[in-house]
């Protein structure tokens, strides 16, 4: 692209400079993760600022201190640009709302995600694991291994964990599938997408606008809508649970509200935790030793007690040490969120943990002034989940066994105030309320396919990952980007 364009918008041409219009903006939704913001803390510390777009800076605070406070207050606030987004794809509704109407709703929708709710849903996870299980073995079609893509079956399974368990119904059969990959396999966001989100966080009337990912949104809308009225009128498939229309309807949320919040759940609830399990299968595939010796230990256990890990064994850490510090490391290492991006809406002034250096005489500051309406973004996936400021120099290294020695975790890490640590779930009043059912559902995957499955890299196939799809990292083989997101692995039939 030349360092000059013209774009139209709203019917005129506009010849920009690349660097003031995009910044570097666009530059960060294209790169492969692991380029960028990894690459910038050694340069520039753990707190800078980068140029957005139109000249606007946007804060960088990868510093532990300075995000437990921007993330635990209530100075801060999810981007405009993105909560328009949000309204457009889910409608209104939890992961949309601020303030008081946020915390009205995730009080609602909470009692469908707690501990209990999710203990007594659990067989679900097991049991579409095992159909996963079958479904493989039919594909291998009597061949002790075959080569496929992985991540359309995990894909399914996901999604229908949370249709079967939250609202009755198994979603993987009928369109919304299709309408989800269209939607969540995008491919990362190019100059208009970037254009889009910027205007439109100053003037949201732009998301009314009609465009592809309008169309998807509203087709999902309509097709969950129905889904919501057939539970509501009493149709609850044998052997399904609808813990979250049950869990509303006893609140008496409104319609609009509940489907905006069904749209909501699916995506954090299928989408989020199907690229962490993909993930989890790939590290499996390069690290070998590390498969054999979970599999080992889930064999041991079996041997042991003379049955298969339940869900309450596979919560409990003392049960199976070193498959538990494995997701472990797959959850800090893997996150599918790159950033959480807030904008301040008041002045305001973050502190620091370690000090940044002054723009005016480089001297070492341990308070950020910043001023209302100023964009603050967390770097999660290459920023405090792997930064060596926290988790020291071996941070970068996919390392279980971190876990299984309390003295081989630095004292910094506690300087992240969030669970186990790390941001991976998020922290402060929007904290993933879905933590306990994605850790069920993603035990439960990969303690029943390690099993009967054995793993391994596809020679010559390398594969680097994007933020596409929204806020979410997905595998791409180099070199064949345009062929989108897959991830094909040699299994093998124990």
């Amino acid at each position: 692209m030349p360092p000059y364009f013209g774009a139209a918008i709203l019917g005129l041409v506009v010849w920009a400079s690349l660097a003031f219009v995009f910044g570097h903006a666009l530059d960060v939704a294209q790169a492969p993760i692991g380029t960028r913001y990894n690459e910038w803390e050694k340069q520039y510390g753990l707190t800078y600022q980068l140029k957005g777009p139109f000249g606007k800076n946007t804060l960088i605070v990868n510093d532990p201190k300075g995000m437990n406070h921007v993330l635990q207050g209530r100075n801060y606030q999810r981007n405009s640009g993105d909560t328009e987004l949000i309204k457009m794809c889910f409608g209104h509704g939890l992961f949309s709302a601020e303030g008081e109407e946020h915390r009205m709703m995730r009080k609602n929708v909470s009692g469908a995600l707690s501990n209990q709710a999710v203990q007594e849903v659990s067989h679900v996870f097991f049991e579409l694991a095992e159909r996963l299980v079958r479904s493989w073995e039919q594909k291998l079609d009597g061949n002790e291994s075959g080569i496929f893509d992985i991540t359309p079956d995990i894909h399914r399974l996901t999604l229908d964990a949370i249709s079967m368990t939250m609202f009755a119904h198994d979603l993987s059969g009928g369109e919304i599938p299709t309408i989800l990959k269209r939607i969540t396999h995008s491919p990362p966001d190019g100059p208009a997408d970037v254009l889009l989100k910027t205007f439109a966080s100053q003037f949201p009337v732009i998301m009314n606008l009609p465009s592809p990912m309008k169309k998807w949104c509203t087709e999902l809308r309509t097709s969950l809508g129905a889904v919501a009225k057939e539970v509501w009128s009493g149709h609850e498939a044998a052997g399904m649970h609808a813990k979250l229309l049950t869990t509303l309807a006893k609140e008496n949320v409104p319609e609009d509200i509940t489907i905006a919040n069904i749209i909501g759940v699916i995506f954090a609830g299928s989408e989020t935790t199907a690229n962490v399990i993909i993930e989890s299968f790939y590290e499996l595939a390069r690290n070998q030793d590390m498969q054999k010796r979970i599999r080992a230990e889930l064999a041991a256990f079996e041997a042991a007690n003379g049955r298969r890990p339940t869900y309450e064994d596979l919560i409990n850490p003392v049960h199976l040490p070193y498959f538990d510090a494995y997701t472990k490391e797959v959850l800090r290492t893997k996150s599918v969120l790159v950033t959480i991006s807030r904008t301040a809406v008041r002045d305001d002034v973050i502190p620091l943990q370690i000090p940044a250096k002054s723009a005016s005489d480089f001297k070492d500051v341990y308070e950020i002034p910043v001023k209302a309406g100023t964009l603050v973004e967390i770097p999660i996936r290459d920023g405090i989940n792997v930064s060596e400021a926290i988790w020291g120099p071996d941070a970068a290294v996919f390392d279980p066994e971190r876990w299984l020695n309390p003295d081989r975790l630095p004292e910094s890490v506690k300087w992240v105030h969030a669970q186990g640590n790390m941001l991976t779930f998020g922290d402060g009043q929007k904290v993933c309320l879905g933590r306990s059912f994605a850790l069920a559902e993603f035990k439960a995957a990969l303690a029943s396919l390690v099993r009967v499955f054995a793993f391994e890299e596809v020679p010559g196939v390398k594969f680097d990952f994007y933020h596409v799809g929204g806020n979410t990292v997905k595998p791409m083989i180099h070199g064949r980007e345009n062929e989108g997101t897959q991830m094909p692995l040699k299994v093998t039939q124990l």
